[in-house]
């Protein structure tokens, strides 16, 4: 998963995630179901998160060394 497919899929589960917030206020559907459902997408936004970290720290001392090759 590239760097846009991980920002799309954050979005995508913000999005869901804000929609199922306003349906629990509503009590259109059993609440048990949506924090269910809000707990499943909190682990996977929690995992893209720390691979973005992730990333950012193995890629941070080689744009570091970049930078003072450059300077």
């Amino acid at each position: 998963m590239n760097e846009y497919d991980r920002q799309a899929r954050i979005h995508q589960l913000q999005d869901h995630r804000r929609a199922l917030l306003q349906q629990r206020d509503r009590r259109g559907a059993p609440i048990a179901t949506i924090d269910m459902e809000l707990n499943v997408i909190r682990s996977e936004l929690q995992a893209l998160y720390e691979t973005g970290r992730v990333l950012r720290q193995t890629h941070a001392p080689r744009n570091a060394a970049n930078h003072a090759r450059i300077a």
